[in-house]
């Protein structure tokens, strides 16, 4: 007899409580050239044991 496994239990996966918490890091700034402001994102990795608001106020200074 077949095993049934849902669409969700698929998409769930494993879970993995070690995996990093994803954060993404908008930045902007003035552009010399034009004048307008700019904007840069990146996503960022961090421990699920690190603080996110100390770990993005240190990266920001």
């Amino acid at each position: 007899m077949a095993k049934k496994v849902s669409f969700g239990d698929k998409v769930r996966g494993k879970k993995d409580h070690n995996k990093d918490v994803h954060i993404k890091l908008v930045r902007s700034r003035v552009s010399k050239r034009t004048g307008g402001i700019r904007f840069s994102e990146e996503i960022i990795g961090v421990s699920p044991e690190e603080n996110l608001d100390k770990y993005v106020a240190g990266l920001l200074k």
